[in-house]
């Protein structure tokens, strides 16, 4: 994901922390991460099959590999309802590739009962996405994406009353994922703000 996407979904969601990142590519200042044992002094909180936060807003944007995505599913949805049962706000902001036929897409499109609160579809020809090595690109570290993509909005209760979904702010956060790539390397992006999590999170890079 570029900035611009990162902070609306700080300002309109109180997403403050990423479930899947590294310390070469996290937004915020808290993330999770595959190798806590080294990224633990940069504000990784360990693995996100470790972590079991009991309220807060997070975004997902995992490794694209359909068994990673399963587990997630699996482990969010064991905490979902465990928020609910204790009346917790818990929120997981989903962003994966919109394919139809993968398992994981399937089960939040369809097998997530009342705790799947929308699913909102970015086409391919209107976004663009941030290189995973964003680091090491000399010429532009945005690209345009190659398929459609899905942000799925998981929440409690709670959740569902403190972070309100409204068009307005699926509007908004439509538009930050417009393609920022530029030819020659001419792009901008906007600062997003750090902030705490109430909780910790997180297993493997993302392709934010």
């Amino acid at each position: 994901l570029n900035g611009e996407c990162f902070d609306i979904l700080l300002k309109h969601f109180g997403v403050r922390m990423e479930c899947f990142a590294s310390p070469l590519n996290s937004r915020y200042r808290n993330f999770c991460s595959a190798y806590w044992d080294t990224d633990s002094l940069f504000g990784s909180q360990g693995s996100f099959f470790q972590f079991f936060p009991k309220r807060g807003s997070f975004e997902a944007n995992p490794p694209f590999v359909g068994h990673v995505m399963q587990k997630m599913v699996t482990h969010m949805l064991s905490l979902i309802e465990r928020a609910t049962t204790s009346s917790e706000p818990l929120q997981f902001i989903i962003i994966i590739p919109c394919w139809k036929n993968d398992l994981a897409h399937q089960r939040l499109e369809s097998r997530c009962g009342p705790h799947m609160r929308h699913h909102l579809v970015i086409p391919q020809r209107s976004h663009g996405y941030t290189e995973g090595a964003q680091w090491s690109k000399a010429d532009s570290r945005f690209r345009i994406s190659t398929c459609d993509t899905s942000v799925f909005f998981l929440q409690t209760p709670k959740a569902a009353t403190k972070w309100t979904i409204t068009s307005e702010k699926l509007n908004d956060l439509k538009r930050s994922f417009r393609s920022k790539h530029r030819k020659g390397g001419n792009e901008k992006e906007g600062n997003s703000d750090s902030g705490d999590s109430d909780g910790s999170d997180g297993s493997g890079d993302s392709n934010d």
